[in-house]
This record gives C-alpha cells, sequence and structure tokens, in this order.
C-alpha cells in the first residue's frame, strides 16, 4: 500500500475538497452564490467580447445539450444575453450583460485570490509549474481519449 504522499487518487480527493470548500466561502462573499463551476467556466468561455453559440461550445468543451443548459440557467440569472447574428442566421451570438461582466471580474478575482493562496503555500515557481503540469495533464488524457475531460464525465 503506498504511502499517503504517494496515492494519487488521495491527494486529487483532498484538493478537491479544499477547492470546493474554498468556493463555499468565496463565491457567497462575492455575492455569486447561485454559480456553479460550469457556470464560471461558460463566463470565462464567453469573454467580454462574446461568443457564436457554436463558439462558445466548441471553445469550453462541452457537449451541445450541457451547453444549452447552461445557457438556460445562465440567462435565469441575467448574466448573458442572445443575438441573432447579422452575418451569419445559421448561429446566434452570446454576450455578457453589465452583471455578467461584473460577475466575470469577481471571478478573476477570486481566481487570483486562489492563485495567491496556491503561491503562498508552494512558491510562485512551483506553483506555475503545478499548474502547466494540470494543463498537460489534460490535454494529454484529451487526446488519448479523443474527446474532453469534461465530456467524459457528462
Amino acid at each position: 500500500m503506498p504511502a499517503k504522499q504517494e496515492s494519487f487518487g488521495r491527494q486529487i480527493y483532498l484538493l478537491y475538497r479544499y477547492l470546493v470548500a474554498l468556493e463555499d466561502d468565496l463565491l457567497p462573499g462575492l455575492g455569486l452564490q447561485q454559480m456553479g463551476l460550469s457556470h464560471i467556466h461558460l463566463l470565462f468561455t464567453i469573454g467580454l467580447e462574446g461568443v457564436s453559440n457554436s463558439g462558445m461550445a466548441r471553445r469550453a468543451k462541452v457537449s451541445k445539450q450541457a451547453m444549452s443548459k447552461l445557457v438556460r440557467e445562465m440567462l435565469k440569472l441575467e448574466l448573458i444575453t442572445i443575438q441573432h447574428n447579422e452575418q451569419d442566421s445559421r448561429c446566434n451570438i452570446i454576450s455578457l450583460t453589465d452583471k455578467g461582466a461584473d460577475t466575470l471580474v469577481k471571478i478573476w478575482e477570486a481566481n487570483k485570490m486562489i492563485s495567491s493562496e496556491f503561491g503562498k503555500h508552494l512558491g510562485k515557481a512551483k506553483s506555475k509549474r503545478l499548474l502547466a503540469l494540470m494543463a498537460e495533464l489534460v490535454d494529454s488524457l484529451e487526446s488519448e481519449a479523443g474527446k474532453t475531460i469534461h465530456q467524459a464525465l457528462l
């Protein structure tokens, strides 16, 4: 049996628990208690410039069904608007409302706090290295599976 430091699953689980607790602490303080990680991911995908519905699903790396559900939820929260694309009638443009843009800025600040917290414990260089390693792992897993990790989890 591996030592607890050598158990990949245990470390992932503990880090996940830490991030969920941090999310529970941070999001309500920012007025974001109705949001989950999927909503946050979608806001980053849309960005301040907006995106087409097909481009959004591709950039977010989620299925169209999952994207449709998230879009409906975000519309109810008044974080996004949908407008017809004048250049291409087959798609719509999804943009952030003022409330959505403000929320994105708040989330970016929360992201910086989390990054700072990790940096405080690991140091800046190790924190950047950890992020690069996680991105490399996700890319590798996605290319091997032929679909995104998020799609595999749905």
